[in-house]
């Protein structure tokens, strides 16, 4: 009894994530690796941003992430209005 309750709450839980990426209230996280893809730039452009404190970042074990709404940040920051 006391494990089908417990199977029940994560099936709950479940459901409960896949409703909140369904309706995109996960933020998309990226590491390295996948922020240079993304961008279109060299591991090392990242790293510069990363140490300039242009791009905030968290460390996860030795993994370094980075959230969209980081990188959005730094994207309106360095935004360039051309005048012709």
């Amino acid at each position: 009894m006391e494990n089908l309750e417990q199977l029940e709450k994560k099936m709950d839980t479940i459901l409960l994530n896949l409703k909140d990426i369904k309706e995109d209230r996960v933020e998309k996280v990226y590491d390295t690796k996948s922020l240079c893809e993304y961008l279109k730039v060299g591991k090392s452009v990242i790293e510069k941003l990363r140490q300039d404190g242009e791009l905030a970042y968290a460390k996860v074990g030795r993994t370094i992430i980075f959230t969209q709404k980081d990188v959005d940040a730094l994207i309106r920051n360095n935004h360039v209005s051309y005048v012709s």
